[in-house]
């Protein structure tokens, strides 16, 4: 037996300007935007889910300020970011480092009954123009 669950999900901006995508109203996926596209959500965020390093998903001035304002958000990111988070005034304590093939449970969320985040290794094919 399958059943389907709807996520809700509201996108603060995609493409090269910068990429943002809130999940349930607490998790952000990536934090390529200034801090004034996301002060609307911030006080619910719960966790950060960051990709890569590249300005339109890891804007320096917006981690630093929601490190500061909300010392408890914990960010989740492979262990290459730890380093530049650290930087960013993000404590290694709210830091967790993803492996791959490994399954991380996030309980704490109220909106799922569980939250996993997944991390493999994934092909992805572009197609030619």
């Amino acid at each position: 037996m399958t059943s389907t669950v709807l996520i809700k999900y509201n996108i603060i901006s995609t493409g090269s300007q910068g990429n943002a995508v809130i999940i349930e109203k607490v998790i952000l996926i990536d934090c390529g935007v200034g801090f004034k596209a996301l002060k609307p959500f911030y006080s619910d965020l719960r966790l950060v889910l960051l990709t890569h390093i590249h300005s339109d998903h890891f804007n320096k001035r917006t981690i630093r300020r929601l490190a500061a304002e909300r010392p408890t958000l914990r960010f989740v990111c492979c262990r290459w970011l730890v380093e530049p988070l650290t930087a960013c005034g993000v404590s290694k304590n709210n830091i967790d480092v993803l492996e791959f093939n490994r399954l991380h449970g996030y309980k704490q969320f109220r909106s799922f009954t569980m939250c996993r985040i997944a991390v493999g290794r994934y092909t992805l094919q572009r197609k030619a123009r």
